[in-house]
């Protein structure tokens, strides 16, 4: 067992806690490293599962056998002791054996008659912890023992879902209960596919997380291409349909009989992308603070907990932003590709005992492709009713950028589609502001011939 005072264990094997490891090492820390995930799959990267099928696992491109890192696969952490804003009671991770992998073994003692070969339960010490157990997918009680409703998180998901649509084949009904952006990537790739697609989404626009502009925008794509879509309806449930489906490739297949707020509905498919919930239950317990939102782990912008030997990163966070003077969200790939960098600067100087900590606050970004269109968002906008919107070029065309400026003309938030050259320019300029909001000239900015870059005003 590795001494306690020079060991780092990192919870959640996702890319904010491989990229950490990796971190921790390049920076050169030589302590033990300790990385430990609930699934049974090597870390991998996200975002492709939703983008269509997948020949191999989606590689990170980050060797932690040659990191020295110990990998602790099919392990899920239950709770955590020693939290003390004093740092002086030792840190201890309780983890056991992960639902995976515990059907696993199950499934291969059928097989075999020999005993298990790793305890249930582990207990492990550390002098510093970090954080990374991401989110996990909400849905109803009961509707994933539907056959044929299925959820997307993991790789595994992914295998089972896309290779249920290649087994329906070409003009199979999929029902997507979520307008969100994973409910929209996945309509995308699914009507990709020849099938016959509906969404169906309780806020009254797709993309409720965004302004409403752009979701009655996507609306308008997916009536292009033949997508139905229902807003402002609920799926109120799911159940084994009366319909057999009947052909060469899925002989005798039931049905989904799909009941909302608007109609009833046959699918052959459901996918729920109802959202996401960071999985903080395990530390109930431990003291450490998460917000009311969404219980979502509070963090400084140091990334650390009330306890500065506990550090946090990824879909699991809700981070202080001193540039807006406001708690941003985590779920976004781009601070979990650049977090633990932060992250593990500061877990090296907490084990030094170094009062001095880097700081975390980037603008918020975020990027999809729907319908062949790809959507890039940069900036902060708490209120976009509190916004002006100006738009360059037309939203009915073949490329756009919406612009969110407040009474000053200071650029909130950017969404540039299929426009890169505004994106990367309003991204660097919200960088470089203290504030995260550059000033810009409107009548230069209205003008979509002229560079975004020509608008920006220095101040």
């Amino acid at each position: 067992m590795p001494e306690a005072a020079d060991h780092v264990v990192v919870v959640g094997a996702g890319l904010a806690g491989a990229r950490t490891a990796q971190e921790l090492r390049q920076q050169g820390f030589a302590g033990d490293i300790t990385l430990v995930g609930a699934e049974l799959d090597p870390p991998y990267d996200r975002p492709p599962l939703s983008k269509g099928p997948l020949r191999e696992l989606p590689d990170l491109g980050i060797d932690l056998a040659e990191l020295r890192v110990n990998v602790l696969l099919g392990r899920t952490a239950t709770a955590i002791s020693g939290i003390s804003p004093a740092g002086d009671e030792p840190l201890r991770i309780r983890i056991e054996v992960s639902n995976e992998a515990q059907e696993n073994a199950a499934q291969e003692s059928a097989e075999s008659t020999a005993p298990p070969s790793e305890s249930p339960v582990t207990e492990l010490s550390a002098g510093a912890v970090v954080i990374a157990t991401g989110a996990q997918p909400v849905y109803p009680d009961g509707w994933l023992e539907v056959p044929g409703v299925r959820v997307l998180r993991s790789w595994r998901d992914a295998v089972a879902l896309w290779q249920e649509l290649d087994d329906l084949g070409p003009g199979a009904r999929v029902v997507i209960a979520g307008g969100s952006w994973i409910g929209m990537e996945l309509a995308s790739a699914a009507h990709r596919l020849g099938t016959e697609v509906r969404v169906v989404e309780k806020a009254a626009w797709l993309l409720p997380l965004m302004p409403p502009e752009v979701g009655r925008q996507v609306s308008v794509w997916c009536r292009e291409a033949g997508i139905a879509t229902s807003v402002g309806d609920t799926v109120l449930s799911v159940a084994p349909g009366h319909a057999v489906r009947r052909d060469k490739r899925v002989e005798g297949r039931s049905q989904v009989a799909v009941s909302t707020s608007a109609g009833d509905y046959v699918a052959d498919l459901v996918v729920v992308a109802l959202g996401v919930t960071p999985s903080t239950s395990w530390l109930g317990n431990s003291g450490l603070r998460t917000s009311p939102r969404g219980q979502a782990l509070r963090v400084d912008a140091h990334l650390a907990t009330l306890d500065d030997r506990v550090f946090a990163v990824g879909d699991v966070v809700e981070r202080w932003s001193p540039r807006y003077g406001a708690w941003l969200p985590g779920g976004h790939w781009q601070d979990a590709m650049a977090e633990p960098q932060v992250a593990a600067a500061n877990v090296r100087a907490a084990l030094a005992g170094e009062r001095q900590r880097e700081v975390y606050d980037a603008v918020p970004y975020l990027w999809s492709e729907i319908l062949g269109r790809t959507l890039q968002w940069s900036g902060y906008l708490a209120d976009y009713r509190a916004a002006r919107m100006l738009v360059r070029g037309d939203l009915g065309g073949a490329n756009w950028t919406v612009v969110w400026l407040d009474d000053d003309d200071r650029m909130l938030a950017v969404l540039a589609c299929d426009r890169p050259r505004d994106a990367m320019a309003a991204r660097k300029a919200q960088a470089a502001h203290p504030a995260g909001m550059p000033l810009a000239d409107v009548r230069v900015l209205a003008d979509p011939d002229q560079p975004l870059q020509a608008a920006l005003i220095r101040n």
